[in-house]
């Protein structure tokens, strides 16, 4: 929850401040000196720990993430704290998560980097392969991403009825780019797809879920070209292609299509 997204003009910042921490399961206080000093951040702390003053059911959880002293009120009880003053530590995020009953099915320092990683290449206008090993929360990640692009980021799902011919698929291309109209019968769908998209001005953004279906015949290979064409000639698509194995692979048998410019950046599961 973002104070400067929910939080509504003209009502006290206290009274919102104490309505959503109500209605919360647990409270994450996040320490560090600046925390320690500010009035609204000392408010919350104290509500949170007289919910639970005695930390006897762990809806108070305190996490230090730089270095400081912690607060009397805390310290008096001897609560297990977390800390994440090193965050790529492992073992004190799988701590958090079992406390917060979470599961990202991966190392959450490495989920994280993959985030950034790729949405930082977004940002640049590269294209990325997220190729995702085991089971980890993949979908989450993409959805979290989506909710954190500045640019944002449509999703297209192949698995979907919606994608179940090579039409449909078109016209959800260019849902996800802003520009709902009706698509005709191929070839004329790549036509109505390319001008749409060359004309927007900036490059459309889309993940492409379970891009392995790419691959499938009734798409048809002409399809891919076009979107290689807007990937690489008019630079006016950028594809987040998820799958399991590299697209290179899944397309090997076209070099054309083989050759599109996707950076790759893998997502590995913890292994059962």
């Amino acid at each position: 929850m973002i104070d400067v997204e929910r939080f509504k003009a003209g009502v006290s910042v206290y009274t919102q401040m104490n309505a959503e921490q109500d209605q919360s399961d647990a409270s994450l206080l996040v320490l560090t000196p600046e925390y320690l000093t500010r009035a609204d951040c000392l408010h919350e702390m104290r509500r949170a720990v007289a919910r639970d003053p005695n930390f006897d059911n762990g809806s108070t959880i305190p996490i230090i993430l730089e270095k400081c002293e912690l607060p009397d009120e805390i310290k008096a009880s001897k609560p297990l704290w977390v800390n994440l003053i090193d965050d790529r530590n492992v073992e004190w995020w799988d701590k958090l998560m079992r406390a917060c009953e979470a599961d990202l099915g991966a190392d959450v320092p490495h989920w994280l980097e993959v985030r950034d990683e790729t949405l930082l290449l977004l940002e640049r206008g590269q294209s990325v392969n997220l190729i995702v090993k085991e089971n980890p929360r993949w979908r989450e990640l993409i959805t979290h991403m989506g909710d954190n692009h500045p640019q944002g980021l449509r999703i297209v799902d192949l698995d979907s009825g919606a994608t179940n011919s090579r039409r449909a698929l078109v016209e959800e291309l260019l849902k996800a780019a802003g520009a709902n109209q009706s698509v005709p019968p191929k070839p004329e769908d790549l036509v109505i797809l390319h001008r749409a998209l060359v004309n927007r001005p900036s490059a459309s953004q889309i993940a492409l879920l379970h891009g392995h279906r790419l691959s499938r015949s009734d798409y048809e290979s002409d399809l891919l070209s076009a979107l290689r064409n807007l990937i690489m000639d008019e630079r006016k698509l950028v594809l987040l292609i998820h799958s399991r194995r590299s697209f290179a692979e899944l397309v090997a048998s076209d070099p054309d299509l083989s050759a599109i410019d996707l950076k790759t950046v893998e997502l590995n599961g913890r292994k059962r």
